[in-house]
């Protein structure tokens, strides 16, 4: 059996979200053909993040991606879990008690995952199906046949069925696709948000399933988060777009200059920082509003497009109360039943390509919605973030 190259699914964005519907494609009875294009040029290529937490729902919805050695090794690499929190006076080390909002986490045990190990795992067996150093430039529908032709910045043109943009919160594909919707920079107020915030956590591993897992774990570690306005930089004549594209080493040095004056047994967890795995990360939001009407005018001017999006590329939200990942893998999962229709022509449920993806749609509108509102939140929670009607529209830079 041959496949046309122009009836597979083009997957822009090698993140966890891409990479774990990439997973169910190629599981699926008989496999959807799919590729994915990625503009970093390998998948090491910078600091992969932090630790996530997947709950529930995102927990099933991974699973239902993952072939079952796969999701072996997920849970066998997965750290184990502390219990409750503690708040430390960075000046004195002094500790006292935390309290966390009730509803501010779901319920339920979590999974405690490391990033770099979790793409690790959903890059397993995709090596041919990916392609780095790929910067996605536009795309054009062909009127005739419905094929999807996706132009890159090296000159070179795809061609597919369904084009798939998950190329996170800066997403190009969502700028050519729904350029209405409008990430806003989450902006604190008061004293809370003139505050520094340092929110840390220690990993470790079980180191005896490493066995089972079949991929090596990272040392046991503490992870860390410094929150902080881009405003507040103690360097003033920093830019904000530089702010937001510091690297490695420059990240570093803006930690320990902005926390000099804190305790030594505080700011041993900066001295002690593996300098390749600290990045700067700027986190954005949008508006449920702004999103919901975003999409309705979607649906009446671009109605028949064969470009779906799928997490942070379809709403960007801050990583708080374990929403955002979760959020994603629900939709990868939703969104692969949805291709799984629309490939295999002789299920039941099949109605036309178009309708489909507008159903996908529709639930991820309704799921985000929800998803953005408990991010919210939690970013005023944690952070003291305003109110949405005071945010700014964001300068967000590729």
């Amino acid at each position: 059996m041959t496949t046309q190259l122009s009836d597979r699914v083009i997957i822009i964005g090698g993140g966890l979200a891409g990479l774990a519907l990439a997973q169910g494609l190629q599981k699926a009875d008989p496999p959807i053909p799919f590729h994915i294009f990625e503009r970093d040029t390998s998948a090491t290529y910078r600091a992969q993040g932090y630790r996530i937490r997947i709950w529930g729902d995102g927990a099933d919805a991974l699973k239902h991606l993952l072939p079952e050695h796969l999701w072996t090794a997920f849970e066998a690499t997965c750290a184990q879990l502390a219990d409750g929190a503690r708040k430390l006076d960075a000046l004195t080390n002094e500790v006292g008690e935390m309290a966390i909002p009730k509803g501010a986490l779901p319920s339920g045990t979590p999974y405690n995952a490391d990033r770099a190990t979790l793409r690790s795992v959903l890059l397993a067996g995709l090596e041919d199906k990916i392609s780095f150093g790929k910067v996605f430039e536009g795309y054009e529908v062909d009127k005739n046949t419905g094929a999807v032709s996706v132009q890159f910045a090296d000159g070179t043109v795809e061609k597919g069925r369904i084009l798939v943009g998950a190329d996170g919160v800066r997403s190009v594909v969502r700028k050519s696709f729904l350029p209405e919707l409008k990430s806003l920079d989450i902006i604190t107020s008061g004293e809370h948000g003139k505050q520094l915030k340092l929110f840390s956590e220690a990993i470790y591993f079980n180191r005896g399933l490493e066995g089972a897992a079949g991929f090596e774990l990272p040392p046991n570690y503490i992870y860390w988060v410094l929150c902080l306005r881009s405003d507040l930089v103690a360097d003033g004549r920093l830019e904000e777009r530089n702010f937001l594209n510091l690297d490695s080493t420059e990240s570093v040095k803006l930690a320990g200059d902005l926390t000099a004056d804190w305790n030594e047994k505080v700011r041993s967890v900066f001295d002690n920082q593996n300098p390749d795995a600290t990045s700067t990360l700027s986190f954005f939001i949008c508006d449920p509003e702004n999103f919901k009407s975003s999409w309705e005018n979607l649906r009446r001017e671009r109605a028949g497009e064969p470009v779906v999006l799928l997490g942070d590329s379809a709403h960007p939200m801050p990583p708080v109360g374990a929403v955002g990942a979760n959020t994603a893998f629900q939709e990868a999962s939703d969104l692969f039943d949805t291709l799984v229709r629309m490939y295999n022509t002789s299920s039941p449920s099949s109605t036309g390509a178009e309708e489909e993806l507008r159903n996908y749609e529709t639930r991820l509108v309704d799921r985000a919605i929800e998803s953005i509102r408990k991010s919210t939140a939690g970013a005023g929670n944690f952070w003291g973030m305003r109110p949405l009607a005071e945010l700014k529209p964001a300068m967000v830079w590729r």
